[in-house]
């Protein structure tokens, strides 16, 4: 059964009006290694309809919920006997005693509060499968039949038929998706707190993908088909980089408290400021930020700002729904731990388009994350569009290595 009604109301008001907003002693979250010995090991399962299901492996125990997306481990806290709360992303998981319940996604903003139906089916998973990843492969996939897009699913394959990997596109990637095939179907899946997806296929063809459905929680769906990558297979599209617009770099919107607040860079500042355009509900952006959390421990005189487009603006109280979002994404972010370098600003609404015109140095917004990196000295901003997160792997250090050398002042190696 759903959580009652009530219930639902809580998880708004909690995250919506501060009650886990920043505190001046943040908590320490426990180690996702450390498992109770109250853990009992089973599947979380996530209906998206009576036949497609999330399935999650998870250990569940009054003391918290671990959720093991594929090589991430997801540590939910209890808010009371029945609820955990979602990390980064906030909204709940609630299990009765019957490990029957929903999870609420508080990022979404319409009129109800966003429900997936699950249950906690308790069994033994299987444990890790390191070192028995048999092959590598990469498919051309194509989503929707009118005006589709492209992406690249990268799979590791095990001997025994289970599946892991990511799907790259011209911006990012879907994280960490796990799955299997059998019967001449694939399945693969992914929650991370904010996404919910599951793609399947059938693989009866030679080296292709046909009556592949791709579902995004219990709300989107659409088609696509792929097939087995080769040289001839055209480059993703590189998503054309936003560029300086030759306006002074700047921004204004409000802090944390709801103070209005505005900075302007000096070609004169001796310190590297990092700009990041984001939002709370971006899976990307908080791997981007943790990419940057790393980079500030060695580079002590580098400031970020995180420009927040964040969504339901426009609803009553939203404004203030905004910032408490943010302070708790702050929090859970440990971004406290950078005090006076890391700023967090609410600049607007959830839109690419209303972003460039609140940021009218750049010629447009791409994607979300989009970073600007202003080092001494440099006579441009240095601009990049999307983001590759740990699940691509050689890609995503490709990305630690970029911004570790424009950071310290090195031309990019591409």
């Amino acid at each position: 059964m759903r959580p009652s009604d009530w219930l639902k109301t809580a998880v708004i008001l909690a995250s919506g009006l501060g009650v886990f907003g920043c505190g001046s002693n943040p908590p320490q979250l426990p180690s996702p290694e450390a498992t109770p010995k109250s853990a009992v090991e089973g599947t979380l399962v996530f209906h998206l309809s009576d036949t497609i299901k999330v399935r999650i492996p998870t250990n569940r125990s009054p003391e918290k919920l671990v959720l093991k997306n594929g090589a991430e481990r997801l540590v939910l806290l209890p808010i009371d006997s029945a609820c955990y709360r979602v990390p980064v992303f906030d909204g709940m998981l609630c299990l009765d005693r019957e490990g029957q319940g929903s999870w609420t996604d508080v990022l979404r903003t319409g009129e109800t509060p966003y429900t997936v139906d699950i249950e906690f089916i308790e069994e033994k998973v299987g444990g890790s499968l390191n070192g028995e990843w048999t092959s590598n492969e990469t498919w051309r996939m194509a989503f929707g039949n009118e005006d589709p897009w492209f992406g690249d699913l990268v799979l590791n394959r095990s001997s025994k038929g289970q599946l892991k990997g990511t799907i790259e596109t011209a911006t990012g990637d879907f994280r960490y998706l796990h799955g299997e095939e059998t019967n001449g179907m694939l399945t693969l899946q992914t929650f991370d707190g904010a996404h919910l997806f599951h793609f399947s296929a059938n693989t009866s063809i030679t080296d292709s993908l046909v009556d592949g459905v791709f579902s995004s929680g219990n709300h989107y769906q659409t088609p696509f088909t792929a097939h087995l990558k080769s040289d001839s297979d055209a480059p993703l599209a590189s998503g054309n980089q936003a560029v300086w617009t030759q306006v002074p770099i700047g921004y204004a919107g409000k802090d944390l408290l709801g103070n209005p607040t505005e900075w302007v860079w000096s070609a004169s500042d001796s310190a590297v400021h990092v700009l990041s355009v984001m939002g709370s509900w971006c899976p990307n952006c908080m791997d981007e930020h943790r990419l940057l959390a790393d980079l500030m421990k060695s580079n002590p005189q580098m400031h970020v700002h995180t420009l927040a487009f964040e969504r339901g603006l426009d609803r009553v109280n939203g404004e203030k729904m905004a910032l408490n979002r943010l302070k708790q994404y702050s929090e859970s972010m440990e971004l406290w731990r950078y005090p006076n370098r890391w700023h967090v600003n609410l600049i607007g609404p959830a839109s690419k388009t209303e972003a460039q015109k609140r940021l009218p140095f750049l010629d447009k917004v791409v994607s979300f994350p989009t970073s600007i990196v202003l080092v001494p000295g440099a006579n441009q901003p240095w601009i990049h569009s999307g983001f590759n997160g740990p699940a691509t792997g050689e890609k995503h250090e490709l990305e630690r290595n970029r911004f570790t050398q424009v950071i310290n002042g090195l031309q990019e190696s591409r």
